[in-house]
C-alpha cells in the first residue's frame, strides 16, 4: 500500500495567494492565450512579433503595447520572464535592426501548467515514477525519491532534476564532448536551463558530473556585441570521470 501523502493542504492565506496572485491573470482569454503560446513554443524565447500572428489566427487582436501589458501581468506573479537582453524575432525572418523583449516561461509558469493539467484527469507524474524505479534497478547511486501522489507537487522539482540528469548523461555518453547547442537539440532542453542546470550541480553536489568550458567569441561574434546585437555564448560540454562512471552504469 503506497504511503499517505504527508503533504499539508493550503489553508487560507495560501489559497488566497495562489487565486488572487498567480493564478488571477489566467482569468483573462488574452493572458491564458499568450501563457499557451510561450509553453507550447518549440523556441526558448518569442518576442511580441513572434506572438502576434499566432493571436491573430486565434481571433484576438492585441496591439504591441496590450501585449507587452498582458505579459507584464503575468511576470508580476512570476509565471513568464523576460531575458536580460533583448533580441530579435525568433519564429519568422527579421531584417530589420530593431529589437524587442524576449520573453520565456519560468520554472513557476511549466509547474503550475503541469498541475493545472491533473485537472483534466492527466496523471504524468505516473511516467516520471517509471523512469525512477529504472534507475533505483540499476543501483544508481542517487537520493532514493518517495512515491508520489496524484496532488503531492512538493517533490516535483528532484524527479524534474533526476529525468535532465538522464537526458543529459545518456546524450553525452561515449562522446568526448558535445556543443551547447548540440546537447539542447539532442535533449529537448533550453541551452540556457542546461546551463544553469550544470552551475547549480557543480555548486550543490559533491561530485561534479559535467564539465563546462566556454568557447571563445569569435571575431564576427565581438562585432555583433560591439552593435549591440550581442549573441549568446557558446560552450562545450563533457562528462567528468564521475559522470562518464555514471554513464556506464546507464548504459543498455
Amino acid at each position: 500500500m503506497p504511503p499517505e501523502d504527508s503533504s499539508k493542504p493550503p489553508n487560507k492565506e495560501e489559497l488566497e495567494e495562489i487565486f488572487e496572485k498567480t493564478l488571477r491573470p489566467l482569468q483573462s482569454r488574452n493572458a491564458r492565450h499568450i501563457f499557451l503560446i510561450l509553453r507550447d513554443s518549440e523556441h526558448e524565447y518569442l518576442t511580441t512579433y513572434d506572438m502576434q500572428p499566432i493571436l491573430d489566427e486565434q481571433g484576438i487582436k492585441l496591439t504591441k503595447v496590450e501585449l507587452n501589458n498582458w505579459l507584464s501581468a503575468l511576470q508580476d506573479v512570476g509565471l513568464v520572464r523576460k531575458a536580460e537582453e533583448r533580441g530579435k524575432p525568433t519564429t519568422m525572418p527579421y531584417t530589420k535592426r530593431y529589437t524587442f523583449d524576449l520573453w520565456k516561461l519560468t520554472q513557476k509558469g511549466r509547474e503550475t501548467s503541469f498541475q493545472l493539467d491533473i485537472f483534466r484527469g492527466n496523471t504524468p507524474i505516473q511516467v516520471r515514477e517509471k523512469v525512477v524505479e529504472k534507475t533505483i534497478e540499476k543501483n544508481i547511486e542517487i537520493t532514493k525519491l518517495p512515491e508520489l501522489g496524484e496532488t503531492n507537487f512538493g517533490d516535483l522539482d528532484k524527479l524534474q532534476t533526476l529525468s535532465t540528469h538522464l537526458a543529459i548523461i545518456i546524450t553525452l555518453y561515449g562522446k568526448e564532448s558535445i556543443d551547447l547547442w548540440g546537447l539542447s537539440e539532442s535533449t529537448g532542453i533550453t541551452s540556457e536551463k542546461i546551463v544553469e542546470f550544470i552551475e547549480n550541480q557543480g555548486k550543490i553536489d559533491a561530485i561534479t558530473l559535467y564539465l563546462l568550458e566556454e568557447i571563445p567569441m569569435d571575431l564576427k561574434g565581438k562585432i555583433m556585441q560591439t552593435i549591440g546585437l550581442s549573441p549568446r555564448k557558446n560552450y562545450t560540454i563533457s562528462l567528468s570521470p564521475e559522470g562518464k562512471k555514471m554513464a556506464e552504469i546507464l548504459s543498455p
